[in-house]
């Protein structure tokens, strides 16, 4: 077998192209997962504010409505209240046992959404 001849000059040029390609993807990944968690942030947020304005106006409807119906001004806003305070009582108690680790999950599992991704497509491939 011939040997090849090694030259330095052109491993080290190899090595520094090596270097900046993968300097450029690590900064394009980071961009892409960084714009892919402010649009996930963003869209979700808007949902949220929809969301509660959608409770708030309700919770107002609801008032007023209790209140005509029991000719009482603050009976029906005192109901709604009410109503608040024991879901509040019902979520603190459940919160340890049910939710936290749910949310914990699903944000685990948004954020790694696209390593997930490319491990499956890598694995449908082979």
């Amino acid at each position: 077998m011939e040997e090849q001849e090694v030259d330095p000059q052109n491993i080290i040029e190899k090595i520094k192209e090596y270097i900046h390609v993968r300097t450029e993807l690590s900064v394009l990944s980071a961009v892409d997962k960084g714009s892919q968690l402010f649009a996930g942030l963003l869209t979700d947020g808007l949902v949220l504010v929809l969301t509660v304005l959608a409770c708030l106006f309700g919770s107002l409807a609801l008032g007023f409505y209790l209140s005509e119906v029991l000719n009482n001004t603050y009976g029906g806003f005192l109901i709604v209240a009410g109503i608040y305070l024991l879901g509040a009582v019902i979520l603190n108690s459940i919160k340890e046992k049910y939710l936290e680790k749910r949310i914990i999950n699903l944000v685990i599992e948004k954020f790694f959404k696209d390593r997930n991704e490319e491990q499956h497509e890598n694995k449908d491939s082979k």
